[in-house]
């Protein structure tokens, strides 16, 4: 069913809860790409649409999720998916900031991205690039964080409000795509990083307009040379004729020092559908070509057909998990598979993981919501036997607790994702096969707090980090293992737990920690290694200073609640390094940055 843009009558349910980042000056200023991480334009492209179109049909968008979503719903959506909400809440707002947006870049004809430039130790993105400091009330904004390491060569990738005034002000895309992702490099196995400025989507096909790029990164690679770089995009059509919410992936060839045309794995007709929340895994096909490479890429679809009488929720939204894949490198999809799928008040879903297994072993997980609050939270998980074609009944791995009141800790930044990381086992050791499932919790450790609302109480849950395994495919999990190892006694916060496993199966994990301080309130990162399995681990301070929570209020593009919904560790996929490297938002310089950390094994 295909319809001209526009707002369309309202579904039942109204959201009045903030906005994630604020991704609120979506016009396009017109110069060419100087941030030399792209491909050249490809030829034949449609006109452009005017600036004041795309941001208009952006809104439109982003005013069908407001009147769709519930606010439980809405409050989890993804940085990309609520960069959209908050568009069309501040519609005014952004018009007067596109204007004035407009006069300045006319005036700045000296200020141009940074591009490539070594960061300093410690850092993996560059602290005085010219596009963080062209605005001095936004763009200084880096963190959620995805790491992948393939021998000499590592990719950080990171939500970057810095990339969306580069592209947005300084230096566009060809077609005049936008992005809010960036990445750093690394050609010596993480000693030494370079920031590469933003990643945009283009060349882009003939058909579209605009092909914007809405962040939540999620890296992957197979070799030193092929690096694949997953976010959250939105395709629109030169005479708004289609606006389309998807996943695209864009693929590198020479070690991620460029990437080339972002292909979108799976995209739906907009109004009737959000994307959200991806997660990605590769693995090598059969040659050392990309072209048989195997992609693996799971979401989040919020589904509102019901309201025209269609699919599986009438008249109410249907949150589904759904998955797809390419077998040749990202060249082409399969149709989306669904492994879950839930009506209006039945819940949510959210916060997909995808990984490989051993032979054509492939293991979706994520997060159920029920919306009763006194109710637990569900990780579930399914196995894939034939590398995806199809999926085996899904088996609920544990039950969840939220932390801090369900949704925010103490600094009112969210976590409202519990299931954060997914690893298997592939090395020829005793361990081989075994899966590994990292998530925070807060069932530990409560106290009486009257602003409180952890499991549905007048309670503040204190965050832990947990990991469960399987040893027989994911059929049957074990019981929990606490992986910080302070006094469990002490009301102290530990969240974002990520995991995976190195070549000698060896387990890392990466968190934010608060055992520092005993009020609860500055930060630290931590780093913790297992070497029996996740049976006992050794906690190690990643961090050389603790911060404070940041959030969005320096940062006219970001959400006032937000600071990251994960963190990043990546043990070498090609075998050749042991240990890992860590990457995490770090407010030590007084606004978030991504600092990064290699572990020896």
């Amino acid at each position: 069913m295909r319809q001209k843009w526009g707002l369309r009558p309202p579904g039942r349910w109204l959201h009045r809860t903030g906005g994630a980042l604020l991704a609120i000056v979506l016009i396009a200023m017109g110069s060419p790409s100087a941030n030399g991480a792209v491909a050249a334009p490809g030829a034949g492209a449609v006109p452009q649409m005017t600036p004041e179109k795309h941001l208009e049909i952006l809104a439109s968008v982003g005013k069908n999720y407001l009147k769709r979503l519930r606010p439980e719903v809405a409050a989890r959506l993804s940085t990309g998916g609520k960069a959209l909400l908050r568009l069309a809440e501040q519609s005014e707002r952004t018009q007067q900031l596109a204007a004035q947006g407009r006069a300045a870049a006319a005036r700045t004809t000296t200020v141009r991205p940074q591009g490539p430039r070594t960061t300093k130790p410690g850092l993996a993105n560059d602290t005085l690039a010219a596009e963080d400091l062209f605005t001095r009330l936004g763009g200084m904004t880096q963190s959620e964080t995805s790491a992948a390491w393939c021998g000499s060569n590592a990719l950080i990738g990171f939500n970057d409000s810095g990339s969306f005034v580069a592209t947005e002000f300084l230096a566009l895309s060809p077609s005049g795509s936008l992005s809010f992702a960036g990445w750093s490099q690394s050609t010596d196995a993480g000693a030494t990083y370079t920031d590469r400025g933003a990643l945009i989507a283009d060349p882009i096909p003939a058909r579209l307009a605009f092909r914007d790029l809405l962040g939540d990164p999620v890296l992957g690679c197979t070799s030193s040379r092929n690096f694949y770089y997953t976010t959250i995009s939105m395709d629109i059509g030169p005479n708004e004729d289609f606006v389309e919410s998807g996943i695209a992936v864009s693929p590198s060839t020479d070690g991620g020092t460029t990437f080339g045309a972002a292909v979108v794995a799976v995209a739906k007709d907009a109004f009737f559908h959000a994307l959200d929340k991806p997660w990605f895994a590769v693995e090598a096909g059969p040659t050392p070509a990309a072209s048989d490479d195997v992609l693996h890429v799971v979401y989040t679809d919020f589904d509102f057909t019901g309201f025209i009488g269609e699919g599986l929720c009438p008249d109410d939204i249907r949150t589904g998990l759904e998955y797809v894949r390419s077998l040749d490198g990202g060249a082409t999809w399969s149709s989306p598979i669904v492994l879950d799928e839930v009506c209006g008040f039945d819940g949510n879903l959210q916060a997909g993981q995808v990984e490989a297994g051993l032979g054509d072993d492939v293991h979706v997980a994520w997060e159920f919501f029920p919306f009763e609050s006194e109710a637990s939270r569900e990780i579930r998980i399914a196995r894939s036997t034939n590398l995806g074609a199809s999926f085996g009944p899904t088996v609920t791995a544990a039950s969840i607790t939220g932390i801090g009141d369900g949704f925010v800790l103490q600094g009112l930044f969210r976590v409202g994702l519990d299931l954060q990381g997914l690893a298997v086992d592939r090395t020829n050791g005793s361990r081989r096969g075994t899966i590994y499932i990292t998530f925070h919790d807060g069932s530990n450790r409560t106290k009486h707090d009257p602003l409180g609302f952890c499991a549905g109480q007048p309670l503040y849950c204190f965050g832990d980090a947990w990991v469960i395994k399987s040893t027989n495919r994911g059929a049957t999990w074990s019981a929990p293992v606490r992986i910080n190892n302070d006094d469990v006694r002490l009301g102290i916060d530990q969240w974002f737990p990520n995991i995976d496993v190195d070549r000698s199966g060896t387990l890392w994990t990466v968190f934010h920690d608060r055992r520092r301080d005993e009020r609860n309130v500055l930060i630290d990162t931590f780093v913790a290694k297992s070497t029996d399995g996740g049976a006992t681990w050794t906690n190690v301070r990643a961090t050389k200073d603790s911060f404070a929570a940041i959030t969005g209020w320096p940062d006219v593009f970001v959400n006032p609640l937000y600071m990251g919904d994960y963190l990043a560790v990546a043990a070498d996929s090609t075998g050749r390094y042991s240990g890992a490297i860590a990457a995490w938002g770090d407010n030590t310089l007084g606004d978030p940055n991504v600092v990064q950390r290699r572990f020896e094994g």
